[in-house]
């Protein structure tokens, strides 16, 4: 490969890269907004699908799956109370809203190994609506 090739294809890898950064991004905002406006009620009526696995009250013991009191923000695969498969285990940070929405949308392909047996939430804005009735949950009431 002679310089000008190089160049040439470093050109077009540096563009491609910055067109996906700007997609993400985007995508990111759009979330956000999604969220923001989202329709509580409308997501505590899908989080009914959730809640048969899953408790939210104020210290109620974990189910099939933890207590999602406080979830959003808290550390992946931390509930006290619960023990987690391994594909939980091993992707570490936080649940925020751009991961909680990566799992909501496909679990078995955001944490390959997951026990969470759904398959997932398939409407942007119903997952929005779910996650926007999580934030809700604070884990200090």
């Amino acid at each position: 490969m002679n310089r000008l090739d190089f160049l040439a294809l470093s050109l077009v890898v540096g563009g491609m890269l910055a067109c996906a950064a700007a997609g993400a991004d985007s995508a990111d905002r759009d979330l956000d907004a999604r969220v923001s406006s989202a329709d509580l009620e409308a997501g505590e009526q899908a989080f009914e699908f959730c809640a048969s696995c899953h408790a939210y009250l104020p210290g109620e013991p974990a189910m099939i799956g933890p207590n999602l009191r406080g979830v959003v923000g808290r550390e992946i695969a931390s509930a006290p109370d619960f023990e987690y498969s391994a594909a939980l285990r091993g992707l570490g940070g936080r649940w925020d809203r751009e991961r909680l929405d990566r799992f909501l949308r496909s679990p078995k392909t955001y944490a390959p190994g997951t026990l969470m047996d759904s398959s997932g939430v398939r409407d942007d804005e119903e997952r929005a609506a779910i996650i926007a009735f999580l934030e809700t949950l604070d884990a200090t009431d």
